[in-house]
C-alpha cells in the first residue's frame, strides 16, 4: 500500500500524471465534474474514500474465497492499481472535465480498463468522452432515472444530461439503460428523444418479472461495453445512502448476474459507479455494496484476459 493514501484492497498506488506501468484494472476517484449548482460541491464529493475503505479487513489476505465470483477475492495474476483521487474544484468545471477525460485516456493508453469512482453522475460525461478509439461502444447503464434532459440549470453537462451527451459521440453505438422506475426529471420529450435515438429501456419491474434476460439479448456477442453505474438504480436497502432513493430497485445479485452475463458476451472495457452519499449510508452497507460490485468487475477482468 502507498504509505500516504488507503487503496482499494490495499492494492498498489499509481501515479496518474507519470508514465503508467502495466496492469489490468487501475481505480481513481473523481470528486466533482459539473456542479449541479454552481461552484459547490458534488453531494458525492467524499464517496471515492469511503468505497476504498469499506473493505480494509480484508487487505491482509486476498486470496480468500470469494463465492459470488467462485475465484479468489482478487486473483494472483490480476494486477490493479490505484491512482488516487483526482484534483478537481467545483468551482472550475471545464478543468475538472478535462482532467478526467485526459486520465481516463492515460489508463486507456497503458493496456489497462480504467474504473472510476464519483462523485456525482456528471463525472461519467468526460469519461465516456476518453473512448474515442473504440471500433464501437455499447454503454450499459445502471439507473433509476433517464438522463436525456438536454440541459438543466442552463448546463449540458451536469448529472440530467448524461445520456444525451452520450448519445451525441459518434464511438458509442449502443445505449442500454436499466433500472429505471419512479418518477425522476425528465418527461415525455426525453422519453419519445430517447427511443428515438435507439436507446434500450428495460425497467426495473421488467427486470423483477423476466430477469436480466432482456438486457443480455441487447449487448452484442464481442462488442466493447462500458458499464455506468448511479447507485440510485440500486433498491435503497442495498445501497441506503443516494441522493433520491426510489424503492424496488435491482438487487445485488441482478447486478452481480448482469455483469457476469455482459462480461461472458463481450469485454468489458470501463467502470464507472456514482451517486453515492457516504453521510446517507446506513452501517456503511452502501459502501460495502459498491466495493464487492467492483471486485466482481474485476473479476469479469480477469475472467476476459484468462
Amino acid at each position: 500500500m502507498h504509505p500516504d493514501r488507503p487503496t482499494f484492497l490495499g492494492v498498489e498506488a499509481c501515479d496518474l500524471t507519470t508514465p503508467l506501468p502495466a496492469a489490468d484494472a487501475i481505480l481513481f476517484g473523481a470528486s466533482d465534474a459539473t456542479p449541479y449548482v454552481v461552484g459547490q460541491t458534488s453531494h458525492a464529493a467524499k464517496a471515492p474514500d469511503f468505497i476504498r475503505r469499506a473493505l480494509r479487513h480484508y487487505e491482509s489476505d486476498l486470496t480468500r474465497w470469494d463465492f459470488d465470483q467462485e475465484a479468489e477475492l482478487l486473483a494472483p495474476k490480476l494486477r490493479v492499481l490505484d491512482g488516487g483521487n483526482l484534483v478537481t474544484d467545483p468551482t472550475t468545471p471545464e478543468s475538472n472535465r478535462d482532467v478526467i477525460r485526459t486520465s481516463t485516456q492515460a489508463v486507456l493508453s497503458a493496456g489497462a480498463v480504467p474504473i472510476l469512482l464519483g462523485g456525482d453522475d456528471s463525472v461519467p460525461i468526460p469519461f465516456f468522452e476518453a473512448f474515442r478509439k473504440s471500433k464501437g461502444l455499447t454503454i450499459l447503464q445502471i439507473d433509476a432515472h433517464l438522463d436525456w434532459r438536454d440541459q438543466r440549470n442552463g448546463s449540458g453537462h451536469t448529472f440530467s444530461s448524461t445520456m444525451r451527451r452520450a448519445s451525441e459521440l459518434p464511438w458509442v453505438r449502443r445505449i442500454v439503460q436499466v433500472g429505471l422506475r419512479g418518477i425522476g426529471g425528465s418527461g415525455r420529450a426525453e422519453l419519445d428523444y430517447a427511443k428515438a435515438w435507439g436507446a434500450k429501456i428495460v425497467t426495473a419491474r421488467d427486470i423483477r418479472l423476466h430477469g436480466i434476460a432482456n438486457v443480455l439479448k441487447e449487448i452484442e456477442d464481442d462488442s466493447e461495453c462500458l458499464i455506468t453505474i448511479d447507485c440510485d438504480g440500486l433498491d435503497p436497502s442495498v445501497i441506503p445512502g443516494v441522493l433520491i432513493p426510489q424503492p424496488g430497485g435491482l438487487s445485488y445479485f441482478d447486478v452481480v448476474d448482469l455483469m457476469q452475463g455482459v462480461a461472458s458476451k463481450c469485454r468489458i472495457v470501463g467502470l464507472d459507479i456514482v451517486e453515492f452519499v457516504p453521510e446517507r449510508d446506513v452501517q456503511n452497507l452502501g459502501a460495502i455494496a459498491i466495493s464487492r460490485i467492483i471486485c466482481i468487475a474485476l473479476g469479469c477482468i480477469r475472467k476476459r484476459a484468462a
